[in-house]
């Protein structure tokens, strides 16, 4: 029965996607049928998980590759429960966490949200921000609020202590920041940390779970399916996917997209989270390399204005779905 022995185990939108379709193409790399197999997932909300039969099934099974690989950045926000669960499921198995910015996360996950059809596709992200707000650890503990853990799913500091204290060094903590600026390094780094072999012949495509704004929420439904059931076909065929998918949002792209949040709106998140940065700057002291976000010297100068962490309006929510 072939398990995995590496887990891509967190965290949503921090370029994870891209890192699993690199090993998918590394020659001593096994990986799972689907990337996200959820195996893992109803620990987070206190139930068992399915027999490791089930497991095995997602995999190849017989192999020789050094490294069996699956990703779901969602066990992240299992804590506690969902690491040691993975440990006593896959003894030894390593584990990789790659964080990203917390603003910028919340931002990016605001945008995949709505293109997923996962929040209202007419939603605005000041209107996403207060919603997320009004939900807090509900986002976290109730199935079907994935789409809403803009804010509470960018206090990493909730989960990253367990994660730390049950997998000790098999866990590699890495960043969106390296793996958008050095990819191919990032990799190398990744791929020993698994103890497969990275291979730099391979050309692997970077861009994956392209956030998009849709015209059409019908056609984007279908577009999502086609998505999910063509997955094993789409890693093995990226440059196919690439073009279908520039294809498919030249037909159904919204003209009008906001490709940034307002200087307002990044104001508030920083604000929002700088008590979070100082808990993970105490987190990840032992890190090399840390990106600048979590280094005290250059956030005691970029810090911004300590102030009132509530929105300007007051009222009932912005959007009617959410009222």
């Amino acid at each position: 029965m072939v398990l995995p022995n590496g887990i891509i185990a967190g965290v949503n939108k921090a370029g994870t996607t891209a890192i699993f379709n690199a090993l998918a193409l590394q020659r001593n790399v096994a990986v799972s049928k689907g990337k996200e197999t959820h195996f893992f997932s109803p620990l987070e909300f206190g139930e068992p998980h399915p027999p490791l039969a089930e497991y095995a099934a997602l995999f190849p099974a017989e192999t020789d590759a050094a490294a069996v690989i699956e990703g779901t950045p969602s066990y992240f926000y299992g804590g506690e429960r969902m690491a040691r669960g993975i440990d006593a499921a896959v003894p030894g198995a390593k584990i990789l966490v790659i964080l990203r910015e917390p603003s910028g996360r919340a931002y990016s996950l605001f945008r995949f949200a709505r293109s997923r059809l996962r929040v209202p596709a007419d939603l605005n992200f000041r209107g996403y921000l207060e919603h997320c707000r009004e939900l807090g650890e509900r986002a976290q503990t109730e199935r079907g609020l994935s789409g809403w853990r803009g804010l509470s799913g960018s206090l990493y500091s909730n989960y990253l202590p367990a994660w730390q204290e049950v997998f000790g060094p098999r866990l590699m903590i890495a960043f969106y920041d390296d793996v958008r600026s050095d990819f191919e390094g990032s990799m190398q780094r990744i791929c020993r940390h698994f103890g497969a072999e990275w291979n730099s012949e391979t050309q692997p495509v970077k861009e994956h779970n392209v956030t998009t704004d849709v015209k059409n929420a019908g056609l984007q439904r279908m577009a999502l399916w086609v998505n999910n059931v063509a997955e094993d076909l789409w890693r093995r065929s990226p440059r196919l996917k690439a073009a279908l998918r520039s294809s498919y949002y030249r037909l159904n792209a919204s003209k009008v997209q906001q490709e940034r949040m307002s200087a307002e709106d990044r104001a508030w998140l920083d604000d929002y989270f700088q008590d979070e940065l100082e808990r993970l700057r105490k987190l990840t002291a032992g890190l090399p390399n840390r990106p600048a976000w979590l280094v005290p010297e250059r956030a005691a100068a970029d810090a911004p204005r300590k102030g009132d962490r509530s929105f300007a309006f007051t009222g009932p929510s912005p959007h009617p779905a959410l009222r």
